[in-house]
């Protein structure tokens, strides 16, 4: 008798669960991706390349490259890095990632001149991401395809 009451009194409970709130969230955009925060790129750029002495928007800027003010794309797209042995590498090439200096750069690739950027600490898997795909984001903005042509 005993386990007859334990078991319909727990399918009691389990039934009202399922059915006692229907209701939704108010704001469903605010829970993404479980508590990160979802960044753009130009966001990402800004707050990871764009600090005082780096790439900001003064004239003292690294390079002369400001990551920081509107339309970064203007600014990098078809754009040579500078540096001894770099100004063969297209900063961002609209649509080709792989093809893109900026993402050698920031993952720290193997023959890069100098050194990976941010100088000051790693760009998380899910923000390179990010910036992966913007560039291929930018190859219909600029009549680049996927595969940088």
């Amino acid at each position: 008798m005993y386990r007859l009451v334990s078991t319909t009194a727990g399918l009691c409970v389990a039934a009202a669960m399922l059915t006692a709130c229907q209701g939704s969230l108010s704001n469903p955009d605010e829970f993404g991706d479980g508590g990160f925060e979802i960044k753009d790129a130009e966001t990402i750029l800004a707050e990871s390349c764009g600090t005082t002495g780096c790439h900001d928007s003064t004239s003292q800027a690294q390079e002369g490259l400001d990551l920081v003010s509107p339309n970064v794309e203007s600014r990098v797209v078809d754009v040579n890095a500078v540096g001894d042995g770099c100004t063969d590498q297209i900063l961002v090439v609209a649509g080709d990632p792989d093809s893109s200096y900026l993402i050698n750069k920031i993952s720290n690739t193997p023959g890069i001149c100098g050194t990976q950027m941010p100088v000051v600490g790693v760009l998380p898997d899910n923000e390179v991401e990010v910036l992966r795909q913007w560039i291929v984001d930018l190859g219909s903005s600029f009549g680049g395809t996927a595969d940088g042509g």
